[in-house]
């Protein structure tokens, strides 16, 4: 090999690894989701209306090549609410559906991002039944389908809420999938006695991530 081919490689080496390079040299690392949201034209034809639209930043410590530097990180978060009413139990009852947008935070080609181990019931069981008000949840079934091109598997989850001595069983919807270098994370959340498995589905087909 010549000494031009040689210097190629080399350049190509370090461009691949900058970002490690930085990393190690003690640069913070900055990582960013493109927010990921639902499109008006879903919004209108299942009655939602956005609740709201935010970032979230969080700084972790990461280690890799035997350095341990400080990364911060963007999340997007979008939520849409439809309020109901239901006959004996409760009048404004939130039907909820959320999309949260992560970016896949990789160092030296190794992910850190604690979703990419996450399958659907590890989602309910963070994000959920983390607000301790939901409780005795249990697996329904899955389908598949396809959101921004890519194929993925929505999981269907009953529960029961507690609220002001209440109890409210509901129907939770879950879905993780990767697009565009973040990890896209979908959770659906109303009573049981409402169908809103087509909201859902509509809002899904709905949503919008960059571009």
């Amino acid at each position: 090999m010549n000494r031009k081919l040689i210097a190629g490689a080399l350049l190509a080496t370090l461009v691949l690894t900058s970002g490690c390079l930085g990393f190690i040299l003690g640069d913070t690392l900055e990582v960013s989701a493109t927010k990921a949201t639902v499109g008006d034209n879903a919004l209108s034809q299942t009655g939602y209306e956005k609740a709201k639209v935010e970032s979230l930043e969080a700084k972790r410590t990461f280690e890799a090549a035997g350095q341990s530097r400080e990364v911060k990180v963007t999340n997007w978060v979008a939520q849409y609410e439809k309020t109901v009413g239901i006959d004996g139990i409760a009048e404004g009852t939130a039907a909820t559906f959320v999309v949260v947008s992560s970016p896949d935070v990789k160092i030296a080609s190794k992910s850190f991002n604690p979703l990419s181990k996450f399958d659907n019931r590890d989602l309910v069981e963070k994000f959920v039944s983390g607000y301790g008000n939901i409780h005795d949840i249990r697996t329904v079934g899955s389908e598949n389908v396809t959101v921004l091109g890519t194929n993925t598997k929505v999981s269907e989850f009953t529960a029961t809420a507690s609220s002001h001595g209440a109890n409210v069983d509901v129907t939770i919807q879950a879905t993780k999938f990767k697009h565009d270098g973040d990890y896209i994370v979908v959770l659906a959340v109303y009573p049981k006695r409402l169908d809103e498995s087509d909201s859902v589905s509509s809002l899904l087909s709905g949503i919008q991530h960059g571009g």
